[in-house]
C-alpha cells in the first residue's frame, strides 16, 4: 500500500491531514484459517481534506483486487437495506419514467439486492460486480451480472451487448473507487443522452454527528458531501439535480445526477443541503481534528467502563468491516474473545488481524457468556430484540454513541453524554 498527498478528485496537492487512525488490516477479510487471519498485514489509515475541492478522503492507495477478490459481504444481510432498495427503485422508476424497454445498470451490484426491484418492475437489468462470490449469488438468483470492475472495457461490453442505459445506479460503491472522476465518466459513457444516475453513499456529516467513525476504512477512499459532489458532476459531464439525506448505515445521502444534454436543473434540495453543510463547516479542517479528539476520549471512556466489568472474556456482537475498525481503534481485543453474527458468510471464519472466531448468534447461549458487547451498535435495536430471544439473562454493553449497560429488563446509562458522541 502507498500513500499520496495528491487529491484523488481534483489532483491538487493542497491537502491537509485531518486524522491518523489506528492501522488495521482490510476490515472485511474474514479468513477460514485462524493463522491466515492473524497473519494479515495492518495498513495505515489517514484521513485528509483537500483545500481545493473540499473532498474528505484517504491518503492511502489500496489494493482493490486484494479487498474484493475474496469479498464476503453481501447486501442482503444488512438490516433494512432490502426494503430501502425497494423504495429507492420504485421512486427512480417513477422519476425517470422507466418502462420495460429501459436498461438499468447497477455498478457494484453485489448480490443483486438493489437490482431485484427493477427486474420485478419489468426493466432490463445488469449488474457490474468485481467480487466473485456476490456476483455468483446474483447470477444464481436470476440477476444478469458482469463479474468485472467498471472500466473502459466493461463499459464497451455493456454498450455492445445491451445498448445504452436509461439509469445507472451505484449503491455504496462511489466511495470505494480510486478515481471518482474516471468512475463517473465511465458511468456517463453508458447513459443515453437524457439518462439518470442514482448514487447512494455514506454521508459523514450525519455519521460523525452520532460518533460513527467506523465508516472510515480502507474500503471507503472518498467521503462525499454535496459540496464535493458538485465538483465531481462538473468534471464528469453531469448535473447534480437532487440530494436527499437517508437514515441508513448511520447516515447516507442519495444523490441524483442527469446528463448535461438533458438540460435538467437542480431542485431545492441541493441548495438546502449545501447551506446546511456550510453551517456544519464541512470544508474546515478543525471540524475533523476536533471529531478525532472526541473519538479518542470516547475510546478511553469505553475501555474504562469495560475494565470495570472485570472480565477479559466478553462476547462481541457483529462481524463486519466496521466492527473490525472499532475493535482496532479502541483496542477491544483486550476484552472481547469471540464474535457472534447471523451472517452465514462470516460464521466459521476468523476476524482480520485479531483472529477472533466468528460463531452464529444461536450458539451464544451455549457458550456461557454473561456479558456481551454490541460492536455493531448502529443496529442495537434489532440486535437487542434478537438477544432477548436467545437469553433474557444476558447483560449487554453498548459502547456507542453513549456507553450503555442493558440487563434486558432496565436500561442504565452512564458516562459522559456529550452531543455528537
Amino acid at each position: 500500500m502507498s500513500t499520496s498527498r495528491v487529491c484523488r478528485l481534483c489532483n491538487s496537492d493542497e491537502t491537509e491531514i485531518a486524522w491518523s487512525l489506528c492501522p488495521a488490516p482490510y476490515g472485511d477479510l474474514f479468513q477460514k484459517d485462524q493463522l491466515s487471519a492473524i497473519g494479515l498485514k495492518s495498513h495505515s489509515l489517514t484521513l485528509m481534506l483537500c483545500r481545493n475541492c473540499h473532498l474528505l478522503q484517504l491518503a492511502e492507495e489500496v489494493d482493490a483486487k486484494q479487498i474484493y477478490s475474496d469479498y464476503v459481504y453481501q447486501s442482503s444481510v444488512t438490516a433494512g437495506l432490502k426494503s430501502y432498495y425497494q423504495r429507492l427503485a420504485q421512486g427512480m422508476v417513477n422519476l425517470a419514467e422507466l418502462n420495460p424497454s429501459s436498461l438499468v445498470v447497477d455498478v457494484g451490484s453485489n448480490d443483486g439486492t438493489g437490482l431485484r426491484p427493477f427486474q420485478e418492475c419489468g426493466m432490463r437489468v445488469l449488474g457490474v460486480e468485481p467480487s466473485h462470490d456476490p456476483a455468483k449469488v446474483a447470477v444464481g438468483a436470476g440477476i444478469p451480472t458482469l463479474n468485472e470492475f467498471l472500466n473502459d472495457e466493461s463499459v464497451k461490453k455493456v454498450i455492445s451487448e445491451l445498448g445504452f442505459a436509461q439509469l445507472v445506479c451505484a449503491n455504496y460503491v462511489a466511495a470505494n473507487v480510486p478515481s471518482p472522476v474516471n468512475f463517473f465518466r465511465n458511468i456517463r459513457s453508458m447513459l443515453t443522452s437524457d439518462g439518470w444516475v442514482s448514487i447512494v453513499t455514506g454521508y459523514h456529516p450525519d455519521q460523525f454527528a452520532i460518533g460513527m467513525f467506523e465508516y472510515i476504512n480502507h474500503d471507503h477512499l472518498s467521503y462525499f458531501t454535496v459540496n464535493s459532489a458538485l465538483y465531481l458532476a462538473k468534471e464528469s459531464g453531469l448535473i447534480l439535480v437532487s440530494a436527499q439525506r437517508v437514515e441508513h448505515k448511520g447516515g447516507s445521502i442519495h444523490l441524483i445526477f442527469r446528463t448535461m444534454e438533458s438540460n435538467a436543473h437542480p431542485d431545492d434540495s441541493v441548495q438546502q443541503l449545501l447551506q446546511r453543510e456550510t453551517w456544519l463547516r464541512v470544508t474546515e479542517l478543525d471540524t475533523y481534528t476536533s471529531f478525532a479528539d472526541e473519538v479518542k476520549l470516547k475510546g478511553n471512556e469505553i475501555r474504562h467502563e469495560l475494565a470495570k466489568l472485570n472480565s477479559q472474556n466478553l462476547a462481541g456482537i457483529g462481524a463486519s468491516i466496521s466492527t473490525t475498525h472499532l475493535m482496532y481503534q479502541f483496542g477491544l481485543n483486550d476484552f472481547v474473545s469471540t464474535l457472534f453474527d447471523d451472517d452465514i458468510n462470516k460464521i466459521g471464519r476468523y476476524s482480520p488481524g485479531l483472529g477472533l472466531p466468528v460463531l452464529g448468534l444461536e450458539n451464544l447461549s451455549e457458550m456461557n457468556f454473561k456479558i456481551v458487547v454490541i460492536l455493531a451498535w448502529q443496529h442495537s435495536g434489532v440486535l437487542l430484540k434478537r438477544l432477548r430471544e436467545i437469553d433474557e439473562k444476558l447483560k449487554v454493553f453498548i459502547p456507542m454513541p453513549f456507553c450503555m449497560y442493558e440487563d434486558m429488563q432496565s436500561l442504565h446509562t452512564f458516562g459522559m453524554h456529550r452531543d455528537g458522541v
